[in-house]
């Protein structure tokens, strides 16, 4: 049977990989699509994707994982594992830099993008949506990075617990 702590560290694993595999379609194919496409289509089709993003279950993802990642360690620190608090931890802080990045550089460029008023003979669009699009990927791929970094943090830690139970029922 598993124990609670075992739960929410597979629940951090599942949620900050959902946070990866997010990030990763939009940086690998999604923006790659988008730059093959007319501008105007491309500054259209992203405002509305990232007015879809808001509206759905991504807030389960970003705020779900550092709250398992949370109660996953409390619980590492009543048994005192100290390699799954490290592990948890650096999870926990890989996922903190992927919300700084999120929160300081993706979303402000979507809140200029949202303030465009889109027409499609905008005579700037094919310069607005390159700029926008090359410093968008950039923080995005470190969103990537630093998601995958999380789950990888996560999964390191739950192969821990699984030696430590290992050595304990020995």
């Amino acid at each position: 049977m598993m124990n609670v702590r075992t739960v929410a560290t597979i629940s951090a694993i599942v949620l900050s990989g959902g946070l990866f595999g997010f990030f990763f379609t939009m940086q690998f194919s999604i923006m790659p699509g988008l730059d093959l496409t007319e501008p105007y289509s491309a500054l259209l089709a992203n405002m509305m994707i990232g007015r879809a993003t808001q509206s759905s279950y991504l807030i389960v993802l970003l705020l779900g994982t550092p709250v398992t990642l949370g109660v996953a360690m409390a619980l590492s620190m009543r048994t005192l594992e100290r390699d799954g608090i490290s592990y948890l931890g650096s999870a926990l802080l890989s996922w903190m830099a992927m919300l700084a990045v999120t929160l300081f550089f993706n979303v402000p460029l979507n809140q200029v993008l949202d303030g465009l008023i889109l027409t499609p003979d905008m005579a700037d669009a094919t310069e607005r949506w390159a700029a926008y699009s090359q410093e968008w990927q950039q923080w995005n791929l470190a969103r990537v990075l630093f998601s995958v970094l999380s789950s990888v943090f996560a999964v390191l830690a739950l192969i821990r617990q699984r030696k430590n139970l290992q050595i304990v029922l020995r």
